[in-house]
């Protein structure tokens, strides 16, 4: 699969978060600093808006159309007119992302793709959102380390079950931009081994008959 090609899976997994992202803003938490699955009212005269999803939606929001008009560019030599704040915008916005991902070269896809996967797990990330996960150690073959994080050096690569996602859960550990490294997996085209892709660019090979291959 080619990066443009994984381009519409990450927008569907945009546009199904962004509602249930918005819905969360009327309704603040009963404690600001922890999650609630409840959104019970705060008594008082609370702020409508919730700590986590706000900043989270307005990331996304403004991402995508900045993302959008960066892959115009490289498309057709000029950004376009831009778009207002609207949320059916910002629907328009990520389908033309489908389209100008075809349009550029694999890096600019991949490049896109690494900010998509961002938002996303910004996204999943938030307790009211509840997406848990099980994390486990990626397998090797008996015998074998695993593959150590390029980061910090240790043996912390998790991988969850349900969505093949990967991160360091080594709590200490922070990538170039300062947040908790994550990859995502994919086959060298030249061998079929399996790599991990991170968000800052690097790769970590590993055995191909792992779970993911």
């Amino acid at each position: 699969m080619t990066p443009a090609e994984e381009i519409p899976a990450l927008v569907a997994d945009l546009k199904a978060l962004l509602p249930r992202l918005k819905k969360l803003l009327p309704d603040p938490v009963a404690d600001a600093t922890k999650g609630s699955m409840q959104h019970h009212k705060v008594t008082g005269s609370p702020a409508p808006w919730h700590p986590e999803a706000g900043p989270v939606l307005l990331t996304i929001h403004a991402g995508v159309r900045e993302l959008e008009a960066d892959l115009r560019y490289h498309v057709t030599g000029h950004t376009g007119a831009g778009r207002g704040g609207s949320d059916g915008n910002t629907t328009a916005a990520l389908d033309s992302i489908v389209r100008l991902a075809h349009g550029v070269d694999d890096e600019m896809a991949r490049q896109a793709a690494r900010r998509m996967n961002r938002w996303i797990e910004q996204a999943r990330q938030i307790r009211d959102i509840g997406e848990s996960e099980k994390w486990i150690p990626i397998h090797v073959p008996k015998g074998e380390l695993p593959p150590e994080c390029p980061h910090c050096r240790t043996f912390s690569i998790r991988v969850a079950q349900e969505s093949g996602r990967v991160r360091c859960s080594n709590t200490a550990c922070k990538d170039e931009s300062g947040n908790q490294p994550r990859a995502h997996i994919e086959k060298n085209r030249v061998d079929g081994s399996a790599v991990l892709v991170w968000a800052d660019g690097r790769t970590t090979y590993y055995y191909e008959s792992q779970e993911a291959s």
